[in-house]
């Protein structure tokens, strides 16, 4: 059981392409699945650097349902914009055995640079 399910985010897949050397690059636009979850989305912090460009990146938790297919390459929508997922999703196990309790992540937005 997810914390507080207050919001829905939207999982964004890109799909990864083959290119010249077999680099693999990502179609975020024509090609992207998106998929909208319930989620519990909190804030955790935020920071900021100064200087010829000022550049701004906040940071969410976000609790998810067990099972959600969501990967460390994916994007979160929530709110009006598009965050970056960090580094893999957990999957907590249940504490009283017996599969997964939840899926949690975070992720990054930023601005200016």
């Amino acid at each position: 059981m997810l914390p507080l399910v207050t919001d829905l985010v939207t999982i964004v897949r890109a799909l990864a392409v083959t290119g010249y050397g077999n680099a693999v690059t990502y179609d975020w636009a024509e090609h992207a699945s998106r998929v909208t979850v319930e989620a519990c989305v909190q804030p955790n912090g935020s920071g900021e650097t100064t200087g010829g460009r000022d550049t701004v990146i906040t940071h969410i938790r976000v609790f998810l349902h067990p099972g959600t297919d969501v990967t460390a390459t994916d994007r979160i929508e929530w709110n009006g914009r598009t965050y970056e997922v960090d580094g893999e999703p957990q999957r907590w196990p249940d504490p009283t055995g017996g599969g997964e309790h939840h899926v949690e992540l975070t992720a990054t937005y930023t601005t200016g640079g």
